[in-house]
């Protein structure tokens, strides 16, 4: 029981950087472009075709987002997309059904 706490919670904090998708992101600085690479990025920031979904090429740019891909994308469809980001966070937020 509480290993599967433990994983839990070491799964929340890895995915936070991507928690942050929705958050608005003011026009990037073309001055600073590795910014995204190296830090959580939000998902305006990932979708550079501003197609609304991010593709697995345009994740290539964060370990993070490339690492968690499948897990996001929900309907295998090999995009994520922004309500997929946002049901896998509330999934991975709520507490565990005992």
């Amino acid at each position: 029981m509480k290993a599967s706490r433990l994983f839990i919670a070491g799964a929340v904090a890895a995915l936070l950087p991507l928690a942050g998708a929705f958050a608005q992101s003011p026009t990037p600085d073309p001055a600073q472009p590795a910014q995204d690479a190296q830090q959580g990025a939000t998902f305006e920031s990932l979708d550079k075709d501003s197609d609304g979904r991010i593709s697995k090429s345009e994740a290539a740019v964060n370990a993070n987002v490339t690492a968690q891909f499948s897990s996001y994308d929900l309907n295998g469809n090999g995009f994520i997309e922004k309500d997929e980001v946002t049901s896998a966070n509330e999934a991975r937020t709520e507490p565990p059904k005992q």
